[in-house]
């Protein structure tokens, strides 16, 4: 069998290599992406080959794949053309989603025949997620392991790791997403810069050494540093995230705040002590955390919720093989 794969936020893509990386012998891969993308990051670091996309007739053409999968996220829609020829040549399609949010958003939702955009199939890796997409309705869910989270928190176990004093903000392009989806850049109520302000105002109350500001790999830092001058007496730096390994950053940190990034989830899972932060009612947390780690102001943070949480990864999902004959089947069914 002859799988062509299509992605480029970093979300799908690390699912989509940690699949890849592990059952790289049992079919032939094909991987479009392109260069200086995080989708050629990850295939890079994952010791993964990938063709940059080009125009996806010719390159299809000449594949002939038995079946396309392809990530899903807000940055660049690489992926459309390529859905777009194998439908019209009946080549199943598999949509993989990451985190929990925006699922009919990051196909076109609420553009007229936004479902066009969607996979014939609907890969989640956790049972929030397999609700959501069944509330949604989105095209046959199918339930899958999550492998770049076993295999992150399996590493991340044996790694050696001294703690620092430090709160490792997780930052996101808020402004940026919310132009692009509502036309309004603070659509939330909040930005990551609003964010920041915010942690230097209620600095003290974590009893952290020091802010370190990990940046979106769309993101630059020239938007923090104007507000870091306002601050001169808290010590900050930023970190590029296509230059420093998150889960080290992650193990190092003392406090970790975000939104509601996967890596906050990750955090969690590895024993840290995780803030999601929205300060709005226009945004709810999604991620799978205690309500307690959820917060709306840090004017009253207590102590009790500067502690690390526990949360384990359960068994979840069908096996590779599995899946694999499962789509056959399905499409076999829908398409006689």
């Amino acid at each position: 069998m002859t799988i062509a794969v299509v992605s480029h936020d970093a979300g799908c893509s690390e699912l989509l290599c940690a699949m890849i990386s592990k059952h790289r012998d049992d079919v032939l891969w094909h991987i479009f992406a392109h260069p200086q993308s995080p989708m050629t990051i990850i295939c890079e670091r994952s010791n993964l080959v990938f063709t940059p996309i080009d125009d996806a007739q010719k390159q299809l053409e000449i594949l002939k794949p038995d079946v396309l999968f392809f990530g899903t996220g807000w940055q660049e829609k690489v992926e459309r053309p390529y859905i777009d020829y194998c439908k019209q040549h009946a080549i199943p399609t598999v949509a993989f989603l990451d985190h929990w949010s925006s699922y009919r958003e990051r196909f076109g939702y609420p553009e007229v025949n936004w479902e066009k955009n969607c996979g014939d199939f609907t890969a989640v890796h956790d049972e929030k997620a397999l609700k959501l997409a069944l509330d949604f309705d989105l095209p046959h869910p199918i339930a899958l392991p999550n492998l770049y989270l076993q295999k992150l928190i399996a590493a991340a176990t044996v790694k050696a790791i001294s703690p620092t004093q430090n709160l490792l903000f997780l930052s996101e392009p808020t402004d940026v997403v919310a132009k692009a989806t509502y036309g309004n850049e603070n659509h939330w109520g909040f930005t990551q810069y609003t964010v920041l302000e915010d942690i230097f105002k209620n600095f003290t109350k974590f009893g952290c050494a020091a802010i370190t500001i990990r940046l979106h790999p769309s993101e630059i830092s020239s938007g923090f540093k104007k507000i870091m001058k306002k601050y001169p007496h808290i010590r900050v730096q930023i970190n590029d995230a296509k230059t420093f390994d998150l889960t080290d950053q992650l193990l190092n940190a003392k406090v970790i705040l975000g939104f509601n990034t996967m890596a906050l989830y990750t955090a969690a899972l590895m024993g840290k002590n995780v803030i999601s932060y929205l300060p709005s009612h226009n945004r709810d947390c999604l991620l799978p955390i205690p309500a307690s780690q959820q917060l709306r102001t840090l004017k009253d943070l207590k102590t009790s919720i500067l502690s690390p949480i526990s949360l384990s990864l359960n068994d979840f999902g069908m096996d590779f093989a599995l899946f694999l004959e499962t789509l056959q089947r399905a499409f076999n069914e829908r398409t006689a």
